[in-house]
């Protein structure tokens, strides 16, 4: 009984920090994905938006995410780019 109690501590001991491993890639991708996403701001608003959104038709000045947010713009609450 303590061997296999012993051996199912072993085991889980193995799979835990590999799973945590895989985790924390994951969300490192997910951030250098978001860096790199291209949006759009306006002259005029305060918020970048994604390509589709109809306030882009007047200016539309392409940039990534990343330095929109540096930049002090805000994510658009309805195309939540």
């Amino acid at each position: 009984m303590h061997k296999r109690i012993l051996y199912l501590f072993l085991v889980f001991g193995f799979l835990l920090p590999a799973a945590s491993g895989v985790q924390g890639r994951a969300v490192a991708y997910t951030a250098t994905q978001q860096k790199d996403t291209v949006v759009y701001i306006t002259k005029t608003w305060a918020k970048y938006h994604r390509a589709g959104r109809r306030y882009l038709s007047r200016s539309r000045i392409k940039t990534t995410k990343k330095e929109a947010i540096n930049s002090g713009y805000g994510a658009c609450k309805i195309c939540k780019p």
